[in-house]
């Protein structure tokens, strides 16, 4: 797995990501940026502030 990477790397192509707001415990967040609005959306197509922190989502297991 990657190590934690800041957001100002995060890939603004429209895959989805997950992030963390640095400090936090336990407050993980799956978003996307989205062009058209110029935002970072939630799966609930809200906008998401904060993050700090970015991961590329791993694959899931093979077996």
């Amino acid at each position: 797995m990657s190590e934690w990477q800041p957001m100002a790397t995060a890939p603004k192509d429209g895959s989805e990501i997950l992030v963390c707001k640095a400090g936090a415990e336990d407050v993980f967040e799956f978003i996307a940026w989205n062009p058209i609005l110029r935002a970072w959306l939630d799966r609930n197509a809200e906008p998401y502030d904060g993050a700090t922190h970015w991961l590329p989502i791993p694959s899931t297991p093979k077996h």
